[in-house]
């Protein structure tokens, strides 16, 4: 009986200990990297959309981005154990005590860095490079995507603007100039080549009698030089030579600017005067780039929503037009990207 008492306990006392030793980082690592992702990517798309929503209303939007997350594990354990023999006459009984105590922690910190300063203008303030938005096009994204969200004019066709400040309607020769450009590029007609950081837009010279009169339209359209092939890609306004296509891109912030002032708000922000009624393009399509929508209640289906001003604001989650070229717009934020040295202040938050 009294050997037994042992026999219980030290066998469950040494697997409290081994397993407080065990190493936890290799097991802990797939649901963690799991999880930060889901939740860093969650954050990232809720400060977007809450950006575009005070670029709106006219206010200031503030980015901060995750510099780091480190996440540490503590495990311990601890065993105790003591006994006594009775030799009282007469004789009592032996006493055994044994005790064990196991805790565990984790302790995640996320470190945020303000964009600012140098890093803001050159993330925010400067143009696209249009060699990087063709290099996208020659990857195979939507040409009508890329070019009406990022550009303002190509040579002298004039895209929408839809801030009150410079709002205009396109040319609609621009949209047709984007249709004739998806068309062309499907065929293998159109194509985009890069050396030493220098876009060229080539047109093969055998081209399929049915689309002859497509590539002079394409021609026509950007005044090119008919009898060429080859086209530098430059960025500007004003076309300087018939061998050239210069694209006045937008910066990111002209790009959430123009994207932003399309939204649908509540009817008495406007009549009260904290925002102006959003722009309608010209184009085809009625509906704005990022369809956003707006109620009292907390949506049941939103890909993404963010409350302000009393109301929650959302993207449905069944509007893949919306949420790609939403996902679009995140992806320029991570192509205009450019980290300068000048990283301050930081911004650690332990999450615990």
């Amino acid at each position: 009986m009294r050997t037994n008492q042992y026999q219980i306990y030290l066998p469950l006392l040494f697997v409290v200990l081994l397993s407080a030793c065990k190493a936890v980082g290799p097991k802990t690592l797939p649901a963690d990297q799991f999880d930060f992702n889901a939740s860093i990517s969650e954050a990232s798309n809720e400060q977007l959309l809450m950006n575009l929503i005070r670029l709106r209303y006219n206010e200031p939007p503030v980015f901060l981005k995750v510099s780091s997350v480190i996440n540490q594990y503590t495990r311990a354990g601890a065993i105790n154990a003591q006994g006594g023999i009775n030799n009282a006459i007469p004789t009592g009984e032996n006493s055994a005590i044994a005790g064990a105590n196991y805790a565990w922690s984790n302790t995640p910190t996320i470190t945020y860095i303000p964009i600012s300063g140098r890093e803001f203008s050159s993330n925010l303030l400067v143009p696209l490079p249009p060699g990087s938005l063709l290099g996208m096009i020659q990857a195979g994204w939507p040409i009508d995507l890329v070019l009406d969200i990022t550009t303002f004019s190509i040579n002298g066709l004039r895209d929408d603007v839809a801030r009150p400040s410079a709002r205009r309607d396109a040319d609609p020769k621009f949209f047709e100039l984007l249709d004739l450009w998806s068309e062309l590029s499907k065929e293998g007609i159109i194509g985009i080549r890069e050396e030493n950081k220098v876009y060229t837009l080539f047109i093969n010279k055998n081209v399929p009698s049915q689309f002859e009169d497509e590539v002079i339209r394409f021609k026509n359209l950007l005044n090119l030089d008919p009898t060429a092939s080859d086209y530098k890609v430059n960025y500007g306004a004003i076309q300087s030579s018939k061998a050239e296509i210069t694209a006045l891109t937008g910066s990111i912030w002209e790009i959430m600017l123009n994207l932003a002032w399309q939204f649908e708000v509540p009817q008495e922000h406007i009549d009260s005067g904290r925002t102006f009624t959003p722009y309608r393009s010209s184009g085809t399509d009625k509906e704005p780039p990022i369809n956003l929508k707006y109620s009292r209640d907390k949506p049941e289906k939103d890909f993404i929503s963010v409350k302000m001003h009393d109301h929650w604001f959302y993207i449905d989650v069944n509007d893949r037009k919306t949420k790609r070229n939403f996902s679009f717009l995140q992806l320029l934020l991570n192509l205009a990207e450019n980290t300068t040295a000048a990283q301050a202040p930081v911004v650690t938050v332990p999450t615990n």
